[in-house]
């Protein structure tokens, strides 16, 4: 089973639970292999429990269609807050979170997420919507932003 398929088999698994993959890699760290899984729950955070079910269900899958995998770390964790965005799909993903873009000119933008489609994205930088194609984009991340309390109560 190559990549594709893997993925399109894990995207079917998650979406029962109401969940979709975010991204998948398979690693080597020091000598151990590790298949390492990022997903988003569509209905509620992407907790420990979620991501729990989530490695119960995806790990007798692997063992069934993936035989040839021995030894192996299986991790599966949230997207996070920050992330590198690199596929179409992490910018689908992504709509309404804060990105940091640096463009293939150099350029360093900053807006948040307001469509993506295809090969193109829509941030608002400052109010104003502007169209980006995916190949402008050299680096793409979001950026998690803590609020201040305008009048914070004291203790």
């Amino acid at each position: 089973m190559d990549t594709l398929e893997l993925e399109k088999l894990l995207e079917k698994t998650l979406e029962g639970m109401n969940c979709t993959l975010y991204d998948m890699a398979f690693l080597k760290e020091n000598q151990t292999d590790i298949l390492r899984i990022s997903i988003k729950a569509l209905d509620r955070p992407t907790s420990l429990d979620v991501c729990q079910e989530a490695s119960l269900l995806i790990s007798p899958l692997l063992d069934v269609h993936m035989p040839s995998l021995k030894d192996y770390i299986l991790e599966i964790s949230s997207m996070g807050l920050e992330r590198t965005l690199s596929k179409p799909r992490h910018f689908t993903l992504s709509i309404g979170d804060l990105l940091e873009c640096k463009l293939t000119d150099n350029t360093r933008i900053r807006g948040v997420l307001e469509k993506a489609e295809g090969q193109e994205i829509i941030l608002n930088m400052e109010g104003t919507s502007t169209p980006f194609k995916l190949e402008q984009i050299k680096k793409a991340k979001t950026i998690f932003e803590f609020s201040k309390a305008k009048n914070p109560k004291k203790a």
